[in-house]
C-alpha cells in the first residue's frame, strides 16, 4: 500500500474487471448436487430460495439419517439405474412411508413398486443432509450472507426513518450496469471473498465503475449549490478519499475512494465543477472509481442519480 509520503502520481492501468470468485471443483460439484437434490434448477436458484427462507442450511458434518422402516432395511435393494430426481423444496426432509400398514409391498396399476425407490429416497436424503456441508456449506453460506445483506439493508429496522425514506426512493446500480458510459464492476453489498485480501464476507459500501486513471469527478449538488470538499488519506485501503457535502443535501456525504493525489480541490466549489480525478491509490485490483453515500454518518446503497452526477457534472436527476 502506498502512503502519502511515498505517493506518486498513478499510472494508467487496465480498468477494473468484474470480480470473480474461485472455488474448488469438489465444492462446486457438491453445490450443484445439493441444488438438484433440493429440487432447484441451479445453484443461483437454490441461493435465492435460501435467501427467501424457502430452504434451510444444515451446517453439521455429522448429521445422522432419519430412521428407516423395517421394510426398507430388510428388503434387498437393487442398484440405482436412473438419476436421482428432484425432491420437494422443504427445509427439512424425512423418509416418506414406502410400505402399507401390514408391511406388504405397494402396488401401482397392478405392478410391484421396485425396492429401487427406497434407495433413491435414501440417496436424495443423503444429498440434502450430507452434501451441504464442509466446503460446499462454506460457499453457500457465504453467498447466502450476501443475499441476506441485500435483503436486510432494505428493512426499516436497520436504518432510521430518514435513511429508510431514501432507500424506498432509491435505485442502486448492479454489477454489469452502464452508468454514464462506464461499466459497474462491483456493486454495493457483502462480498463473499474480498478480491485483494481474501477475507470472507467483507462489506463493500460503494459502487465501483471500471474507469481509467485521470477521469474528472465533479461536485454533486443542485444548480448553484456550494459544495465543501475534503481530501484525505485512508490507511485502511481506500487510498486518497474525497468527501463532498452540498447545501441541498444536509447530512449527506458523497464519497470517492482510490483517487489521484494530484488535482484534488479541497475547500469550496460549485455544483458541477471538477473537484478531483480518479486514480488507483490504496487497495484494488485495477484502476476504478469507488463511489459511496453516507446519511448522518451511515453508509447507504449509493443512488444511481448521485453517481451519474459525480461522473457527468449534471445535477442529480430524479428517476
Amino acid at each position: 500500500m502506498t502512503t502519502p509520503s511515498s505517493f506518486h502520481e498513478s499510472l494508467p492501468t487496465e480498468p477494473k474487471k468484474p470480480c470473480r470468485v474461485t472455488v474448488t471443483a469438489p465444492g462446486w460439484q457438491g453445490a450443484q448436487a445439493a441444488a438438484i437434490a433440493a429440487g432447484c434448477s441451479s445453484i443461483s436458484d437454490m441461493l435465492e430460495k435460501l435467501g427467501r427462507g424457502e430452504l434451510a442450511i444444515i451446517t453439521s458434518d455429522a448429521i445422522e439419517l432419519d430412521p428407516v422402516s423395517d421394510f426398507a432395511t430388510k428388503r434387498p435393494v437393487d442398484s440405482v439405474s436412473q438419476p436421482v430426481q428432484p425432491t420437494p423444496q422443504h427445509g427439512h426432509h424425512h423418509v416418506l412411508p414406502i410400505s402399507s400398514e401390514n408391511g406388504a409391498k405397494e402396488i401401482e396399476n397392478g405392478t410391484t413398486v421396485e425396492a429401487r425407490q427406497t434407495k433413491e429416497q435414501l440417496l436424495r436424503l443423503a444429498l440434502i443432509k450430507l452434501l451441504v456441508t464442509g466446503t460446499c456449506a462454506a460457499i453457500i453460506i457465504g453467498s447466502l450472507l450476501y443475499i441476506a445483506d441485500r435483503i436486510i439493508t432494505m428493512t426499516s429496522d436497520i436504518f432510521g426513518d430518514r435513511e429508510q425514506a431514501y432507500l424506498e426512493s432509491t435505485t442502486t446500480p448492479a454489477t454489469g450496469d452502464i452508468i454514464a458510459g462506464y461499466t459497474v464492476s462491483d456493486e454495493y453489498g457483502i462480498r463473499p471473498i474480498h478480491p485483494v485480501t481474501g477475507e470472507l464476507n467483507v462489506p463493500h459500501n460503494g459502487v465501483d465503475l471500471a474507469m481509467n486513471v485521470g477521469t474528472p469527478i465533479h461536485a454533486v449538488g443542485e444548480p448553484g449549490d456550494t459544495v465543501t470538499v475534503k481530501c484525505w488519506w485512508d490507511v485502511d485501503g481506500g487510498g486518497w478519499v474525497v468527501d463532498q457535502t452540498a447545501q441541498s443535501y444536509p447530512g449527506y456525504t458523497f464519497q470517492s475512494l482510490h483517487m489521484s493525489e494530484n488535482g484534488c480541490r479541497q475547500g469550496k466549489a460549485k455544483a458541477g465543477e471538477v473537484v478531483a480525478y480518479s486514480g488507483n491509490s490504496g487497495l484494488g485490483t485495477g484502476a476504478h472509481y469507488d463511489f459511496r453515500v453516507k446519511i448522518d454518518g451511515s453508509y447507504v446503497p449509493p443512488a444511481t442519480i448521485y453517481l451519474e452526477s459525480a461522473v457527468t457534472g449534471e445535477p442529480p436527476k430524479d428517476s
